[in-house]
């Protein structure tokens, strides 16, 4: 396989990761010649930052190697209904664009976690959540690198080992020393680099099989949306997918990386919109990733080779690296374009949540703890800080390695006991105006634990893995495909897809045989339970047990009326000054607010 990585593919993968690091040096020396070293500048670019790079940099922050290989390997394998996720983010996005950004941006914070102690005036919450948002970026982190480096593994036989130490120490690098703007205009460089690589694949599959119809008819079940079943034990269907990610995705907007955004913008009003404008965007673009996978098959199919049930990818996250090198074999570049667009995702990630974590640690802890403090020894502190958070993903991006799955189910597996207890503390926080520091904290610990629970319950009793659909043909392998001997897979009459689908219906049957009593059979469904629906879960018992427990542990204590949610004033009232043009004014009475809290 090695052989089809020409030198031209050398070039431009080469070329992305001099430009990425290229930027941060650019950033690092403009700011040290205008001598806008303070933490404002570094973590928030001023505040005065231009809306459109600011909204790619929050669309391509959370694209990835998850959305790269994860989307279209669950599409490829599992079928479309992973694209309902995008709705599911469509409806966030608006949530977040009307209901949040309201209450937070106001606020003129450096980190999201300090809202936490302007609503409840301590720091109980505020370390639950921080600690929760920390260990949060550090999964992501690696999990994106961690699939990146199995597509460069496979495609250009570079250990994995040596492309996780590379890309943790170039982004860790330019991101500390160029900050919040080398971030944002890497994101909007590699953005378009993302997006050429989708595109690209798109346009040869089609070609090659000889049209979009002749795509649908290949592609079979790859391409029908129909699992609309109540059933929380499906892996992927209309209702779980959509209902159960909608707080995995909400969690993005209560992340640091996403408001860290926010903050860098200059009003309310452009705000909103980098969410608003990020929603023909960012929804799409999920749905298209996960169509992708149906592409790639339809592909194998009419070639005659399904590259997964033949044996010839045996990991699912090399379905999309193995299918592109052979896919353009014949045009030198492309196959470089695409490990450019996979670096350039991964990238992006790394840098935002290296930032994000960084200005984490700086406003939540040191400088709670040496508030006084210079602006340019915090400002050496916290890239510092940077560097100790690159070195921290790359060791828990070789834990993963032994991990089995593909990226989606890792990642979310590895953070479900966070990010829906966390969306119920900030949920509650802003639109509860009698929940308290007790019932908030009970009801996150009880979520988080009940994820948890369902998380290892699911892992640990040996359950069989979800059926995929029915593979593709396979009589044309040995002749279709082109690579280096040293790279394939040798064939068997069986072949790893048939392994694997007897093994699990084995399984199937060896389960429900032991289940010999109610109780232990009603366990075993519950662990059954789709991955997509922990987080929804936990962020649900969070709810119903801080609401009550806040109730009986409330207070006469005085809340800040700014960190509260007011439907008639941040939605009506804003929404109507807008329509009347009296944005300038608007923006000057929250300024005149703002300035209160610094």
């Amino acid at each position: 396989m090695s052989s089809a990585f020409t030198v031209v593919d050398y070039i431009v993968f080469i070329g992305v990761v001099v430009i990425s690091f290229a930027i941060g040096v650019y950033f690092a020396i403009v700011d040290k010649r205008k001598q806008t070293t303070s933490p404002e500048e570094y973590f928030l670019a001023g505040r005065k930052s231009k809306l459109l790079p600011v909204m790619f940099s929050y669309i391509v922050t959370f694209q990835s190697s998850i959305l790269y290989l994860g989307f279209p390997a669950e599409g490829y394998i599992y079928g479309p209904m992973y694209a309902f996720y995008g709705l599911s983010k469509f409806i966030t996005l608006l949530f977040t664009a009307y209901f949040i950004v309201p209450v937070f941006h106001p606020l003129k914070l450096t980190s999201i976690y300090e809202y936490l102690n302007l609503r409840y005036g301590d720091n109980v919450l505020r370390i639950l959540a921080m600690t929760f948002g920390a260990v949060y970026q550090v999964f992501y982190m690696s999990t994106v690198t961690y699939g990146t480096c199995v597509a460069l593994e496979v495609v250009m036989g570079i250990p994995y080992w040596i492309t996780i130490i590379l890309y943790t120490s170039v982004t860790a690098v330019y991101t500390s020393i160029g900050g919040i703007k080398a971030v944002i205009w890497t994101d909007v460089f590699q953005f378009v680099i993302m997006l050429t690589g989708f595109i690209a694949v798109f346009v040869k599959t089609t070609l090659v099989v000889g049209g979009f119809s002749d795509i649908i008819h290949y592609a079979g079940d790859r391409f029908t949306f129909m699992e609309f079943r109540f059933d929380p034990r499906i892996r992927l269907s209309f209702w779980n997918v959509t209902i159960g990610s909608l707080t995995s995705s909400l969690y993005f907007s209560y992340s640091q990386s996403a408001m860290q955004r926010v903050y860098t913008l200059p009003t309310v009003k452009s705000a909103k919109m980098m969410y608003l404008l990020s929603i023909p965007i960012y929804a799409p673009l999920m749905v298209i990733a996960v169509l992708e996978g149906g592409f790639i098959f339809a592909y194998y199919a009419f070639k005659g080779c399904d590259i997964f049930a033949s044996g010839k990818v045996q990991n699912v996250n090399e379905i999309v690296p193995f299918a592109i090198i052979d896919i353009f074999q014949n045009q030198p570049g492309l196959p470089g374009l695409f490990i450019a667009a996979l670096s350039a995702a991964a990238f992006s990630t790394l840098s935002s949540c290296l930032s994000s974590l960084s200005a984490i640690v700086y406003q939540d802890i040191i400088k709670v703890i040496r508030p006084d403090m210079t602006p340019e020894f915090s400002t050496t502190i916290s890239r510092i800080v940077t560097l100790v958070f690159g070195v921290l993903a790359l060791l828990v991006s070789f834990l993963l390695t032994s991990l089995p799955g593909s990226v989606i189910a890792l990642f979310q597996r590895c953070v479900a006991c966070m990010d829906g207890p966390t969306c119920a503390i900030f949920l509650l926080s802003a639109m509860f105006k009698r929940a308290t520091t007790k019932g908030v904290l009970l009801g996150a610990l009880c979520g988080s634990a009940v994820a948890l629970w369902l998380n290892l319950g699911q892992l640990y009793s040996d359950l069989p893995k979800d059926p995929p659909l029915p593979p593709g043909p396979t009589y044309n392998c040995e002749n279709n495909m082109t690579f280096n001997s040293e790279f394939d897979v040798p064939l068997t009459n069986t072949s790893a897809y048939e392994i694997w689908v007897n093994t699990n219906m084995s399984a199937t049957n060896s389960v429900n045989e032991s289940s010999n009593t109610v109780a232990e059979s009603g366990l075993i469904q519950l662990y059954r339970t789709s991955f997509v629906l922990f987080s929804f879960v936990g962020f649900l018992v969070s709810i119903l047990v801080a609401i009550p427990a806040s109730l009986c542990t409330a207070t006469n204590s005085t809340v800040d009326e700014r960190c509260l949610f007011s439907f008639r004033k941040h939605v009506l009232k804003e929404e109507c000054d807008d329509s009347r043009g009296s944005n300038h004014e608007r923006d000057k009475i929250h300024a005149e607010d703002e300035t209160s809290l610094m």
